[in-house]
């Protein structure tokens, strides 16, 4: 897989000239992850992600080019904690449009925009920013990972993926418990404060009942709670290394399906659903 960044600029046209590149934008967020996991596991997340899906596009012929990750997300359930940057919706979507249409008119017309950030405004704002996308360009923009899109959304939570924890309740296990710990123990171990992690006692909170109901946040979501859900103390670096090989699969097998043969032209649609 070819780094953008890395090209010189008449190496980056001519691979944008090619009918089989794909370019993989990961977006990231800057955000509290309970006491225990850096700020930057969305984004190291979604960095991860995109390099596990490239090889796999390639073997089906495909030309994958990682672009440099979107590190701010938009984040407001952890707005109020110390070291979380949330972006408004309309600067993320403003963001990703610009970006996608600079890669544009160097001939780029096909993108997946690789997300690990599941926060519902950030997830508003990558399908405001689709939309706008299909207005009047001849692209291709798809979603892999956490997603506006159920079908596109549908690996993340896969039960195949919560069959692998340890928690004895997975289906509350949720932001900055036992699997994104688990994913930063695999990624990054120095990064996870162990020892605070084995003595946090798990969080056990229904998110999406939560929200639904109407809690803008997370002190709103566990008040008085440090800031995660679920149990971190039972996270292990194997799970998220099968997670992960179980996501790439399957989320590189619902791209395929959706970019087709490698160098068909990419005809203007409507705005798709989001």
């Amino acid at each position: 897989m070819r780094r953008l960044a890395d090209l010189t600029w008449p190496e980056a046209r001519a691979l944008g000239r090619d009918p089989g590149a794909v370019v993989l934008l990961p977006l990231g967020a800057i955000e509290q992850h309970g006491p225990h996991l850096p700020l930057a596991v969305d984004l190291l997340g979604a960095e991860t992600l995109a390099r596990a899906l490239g090889p796999r596009l390639a073997r089906a012929g495909w030309r994958p080019v990682l672009a440099p990750a979107l590190p701010y997300g938009t984040s407001p359930l952890a707005e109020g904690w110390a070291g979380t940057v949330s972006l408004p919706r309309a600067t993320l979507r403003r963001l990703i449009i610009d970006v996608v249409r600079g890669l544009a008119r160097s001939g780029f017309r096909r993108f997946v925009l690789v997300n690990y950030q599941a926060d519902p405004g950030h997830l508003a704002a990558m399908a405001a920013a689709r939309r706008a996308l299909a207005r009047g360009w001849r692209l291709r923009v798809l979603f892999a990972g956490f997603a506006p899109d159920p079908r596109a959304n549908a690996a993340m939570l896969d039960p195949r993926v919560r069959a692998l924890l340890r928690s004895p309740r997975p289906e509350r296990e949720w932001h900055a418990g036992e699997l994104e710990t688990a994913l930063i123990l695999l990624l990054a171990p120095r990064l996870v404060r162990r020892g605070t992690a084995r003595g946090l006692p798990p969080v056990w909170v229904d998110v999406r009942a939560g929200l639904a109901r109407g809690a803008r946040n997370f002190r709103a979501l566990a008040p008085g709670r440090p800031g995660y859900f679920g149990w971190p103390r039972v996270a292990r670096a194997a799970t998220a290394r099968r997670a992960l090989a179980i996501r790439a699969r399957l989320i590189a097998g619902y791209l395929l399906g959706e970019l087709g043969r490698p160098g068909a032209v990419v005809r203007r649609a409507r705005a798709p659903r989001a």
